[in-house]
């Protein structure tokens, strides 16, 4: 069997979509062992190193390499899946299109772990440029407000077109239970299944692994709480001053406090914590990492005592250990997550909740194994859905 895994741009510096890449496959290779399996990622030489398999382009992510040039990676494969993050809230169209081009080619497609929000990527659901500067005219000039009728019939139209594409699938699984209700707003879909995100199975590599200078092991080591912290620069926290000043009061606070920095796009996120170290009136007491890989980052949030972050991923490598998180919501998916272990947001990241943060990471300091308590049975709940929905996975792998 020669199965084809794709879905979320793997390979492109975001680790919460490798955590969910290195977790599908070892799903996968546990049902399959003897399947052959390609990865569509952005990586390829990393990818094929770390994990044995073969690659191809990531279509439809790539300008050079568009979502219907998936047709020639398609020779011999017996199964499409499609898997990752929010993908169909974020980029339905895309997974449509990629969906679309496998099922013209007979190729069998599964929809595995993914997410979906309310609402649509509002990038592709709102008017650009030219477009947008006319609608404005004609809602200030006649009262017509064209923008939002546009969004209005294109949002079905999108709507239809996940119906019609995820309804010729062999299977369908969503992440959690709020993303399957999001998407019957499509069409009833009677056989889709809610799982769990895919990433609550990433292992940790062990501590003495972490490639980390001796003076940031020491920093890390000689500090008796530890508050991990992840703002996204795809999402900029609006009240980023307020923010960084929120944080030194924090240390202030707390004498034994460090907080680390752990960007989860090694590359753009890292850029804004250095500027919020660079402003914070106690740097000394941020420690900055820049691990590259998955397993590196759970290892770093198992030892931590609470997590702040804006994303959605080391939430969930934090919690694989049970360690509390406090969300920065971007959208409805943090929230969803959160909300699953009693844990709440402080606001969103164009309008922080400050005292609400204050409030919630100095709730998760003080009832630290409580918390862990309950949260282990939620964990147990959420592995178990996954089992659920990696049966109904097997079967349909192992249907003729």
């Amino acid at each position: 069997m020669k199965i084809l895994l794709g879905g979320v741009p793997f390979g492109c510096d975001n680790i919460g979509d490798e955590a969910i890449l290195a977790s599908v496959i070892g799903l996968v290779r546990g049902i399959c062992p003897d399947a052959e399996l390609v990865v569509s990622t952005g990586d390829r030489a990393g990818t094929e190193r770390k994990f044995g398999v073969k690659t191809v382009p990531l279509y439809g992510f790539d300008p050079a390499v568009p979502a219907e040039r998936l047709s020639e990676a398609l020779d011999g494969v017996d199964y499409y899946i499609w898997a990752g993050a929010t993908g169909l809230s974020d980029y339905p169209e895309m997974a449509c299109t990629l969906l679309e081009t496998a099922q013209a080619r007979g190729v069998r497609t599964i929809v595995w772990g993914v997410g979906m929000n309310d609402v649509f990527n509002p990038y592709f659901f709102t008017l650009h440029g030219k477009k947008k500067r006319i609608a404005d005219t004609l809602k200030s000039c006649f009262g017509f407000d064209l923008e939002k009728r546009w969004t209005k019939r294109r949002v079905a139209a999108v709507r239809q077109r996940l119906a019609n594409t995820l309804g010729r699938c062999e299977l369908v699984v969503l992440r959690d239970r709020k993303s399957l209700d999001v998407l019957r707003k499509c069409a009833p879909f009677p056989d889709a299944v809610a799982g769990a995100d895919t990433a609550i199975l990433q292992k940790q590599c062990a501590p003495e692994a972490l490639p980390w200078s001796e003076s940031e092991r020491d920093l890390f080591r000689s500090s008796s709480i530890r508050m991990a912290v992840c703002v996204s620069e795809q999402n900029r926290i609006r009240e980023f001053g307020e923010f960084t000043g929120w944080l030194d009061r924090m240390v202030e606070t707390h004498p034994g406090l460090l907080a680390v920095t752990i960007p989860m796009n090694p590359k753009n996120d890292f850029r804004v914590m250095e500027e919020m170290k660079q402003r914070s009136k106690h740097p000394d007491r941020i420690l900055s990492l820049r691990f590259l890989e998955p397993e590196e980052v759970q290892a770093v949030a198992a030892e931590c005592s609470v997590i702040v972050s804006s994303r959605l991923h080391l939430l969930i490598l934090g919690l694989n250990n049970l360690v509390p998180g406090v969300g920065i919501a971007r959208g409805s998916k943090i929230e969803q997550f959160l909300s699953l272990f009693g844990l709440t947001t402080a606001g969103t990241t164009d309008a922080l909740d400050l005292p609400r943060l204050t409030g919630s990471v100095e709730r998760a300091l003080a009832h630290q194994d409580e918390f862990k308590r309950r949260a282990a049975s939620v964990r147990s709940g959420m592995l178990e859905d996954l089992d659920r929905a990696k049966e109904r996975l097997k079967q349909t792998l192992a249907a003729p």
